[in-house]
Formats: C-alpha cells, sequence, structure tokens
C-alpha cells in the first residue's frame, strides 16, 4: 500500500502487525531535524563545546573533528559515539554543566514544527492506546506534543520480551521509552 502516490510502499504485514500492536517505532535525531530544525550530533556537539568554552585543542574538541572528517571520508556516519565524545567532556566539566549546555543546545524554537514528532506518536499509538516509541533523542519534543507520557533512561530499560515491561494490551499502560543519556 502506498499513502502517498510517491512514497514508498508499506507491506500489508506491516501496516497489520502496527494495528495488532506487535511494533515498536525506533526514531532518532532525524525526526527532530525534520521540522523542528535542532542540530544533528555535530551540531550538538559544537554547541556546547562553545557553551562550555572548550580550546579547539582538547580531547572532545579534537575527536569531535575527527568524527566529521571520517564522515565526510568514508560517507559513514556514527563511527565515532555521542557517549565518547560527552565522556571526555566528563573528564574536565562537571555533570551538571554539560547538561545545562546540552539543554540549551536543544531548545526549540518557541514556533517549533512538531508535526514529524506527532505524526509518529500517532502511528506508534496502538488500538489499546499504548505508544510503542523508543527515541534516542536527547530533545524532549515527544513530550512538547503530548502530555504525561511515560519514560525510561538507562540503566532501566523496558524489556519488550517481558509481557509486563511493555503490554500493548494493560489499560494503564501507555508505554512510550526514551533513551536519553
Amino acid at each position: 500500500m502506498r499513502f502517498l502516490a510517491d512514497g514508498p510502499p508499506i507491506p500489508d504485514e506491516l501496516l497489520l502487525a502496527r494495528d495488532q500492536g506487535r511494533v515498536i517505532f525506533f526514531c532518532g535525531a532525524g525526526v527532530s531535524r525534520a521540522f523542528a530544525n535542532l542540530p544533528d550530533f555535530f551540531g550538538l556537539a559544537e554547541k556546547v563545546l562553545e557553551k562550555l568554552g572548550v580550546t579547539p585543542d582538547s580531547a572532545a574538541a579534537t575527536l569531535v573533528r575527527e568524527a566529521q572528517e571520517i564522515d565526510s571520508r568514508v560517507g559513514i556516519s556514527g563511527v565515532i559515539s555521542a557517549d565518547r565524545v560527552f565522556g571526555l567532556l566528563e573528564r574536565d566539566f562537571l555533570a551538571r554543566d554539560i547538561e545545562e549546555a546540552v539543554a540549551s543546545a536543544l531548545k526549540p524554537p518557541s514556533n517549533c514544527n512538531l508535526r514529524a514528532h506527532r505524526t509518529l506518536l500517532d502511528l506508534a499509538t496502538t488500538p489499546q492506546k499504548s505508544i510503542l516509541l523508543v527515541t534516542t533523542n536527547f530533545d524532549r519534543l515527544f513530550d512538547d506534543c503530548r502530555s504525561g507520557l511515560k519514560t525510561w533512561q538507562p540503566p532501566k530499560l523496558p524489556d519488550p520480551l517481558r509481557p509486563n515491561d511493555i503490554n500493548p494490551y494493560s489499560p494503564d499502560n501507555h508505554r512510550f521509552c526514551c533513551t536519553n543519556l
């Protein structure tokens, strides 16, 4: 099935599984970049480095430059993990200062377009009103779309294979999983 004339074909099996609450949606930073215009990882890292006053010769700044170079040279993003960059920052800065810099860098504009977030929440909502969505985003734009979303953060994450963790048929189970740092 195609929902748009020039859109991708969606297998009927996937649509049926989604309608039965058997699909978990995984969303990365692209959803927040699409219409909300938040930065990608490198944009975030650069804003955080600037806010913290990190010198260009620091290990974290060097790692960001190297990661950008590798990404552009080989065409594969994410070779160097965000955890490594922020781990290096923790050597020189307090965790609360890093978190404040990240929050500042991810502050959406007041007229932020949340269309992509709303669409994904609608798609991830089962007929029983459970939300089966996992995001690695640092931002809280899904929360801005719908209040009262239940979230988890590492190290306590639900296991979809354990029925009591994510049970789309439980009436009080409105699940949303957030794997932010």
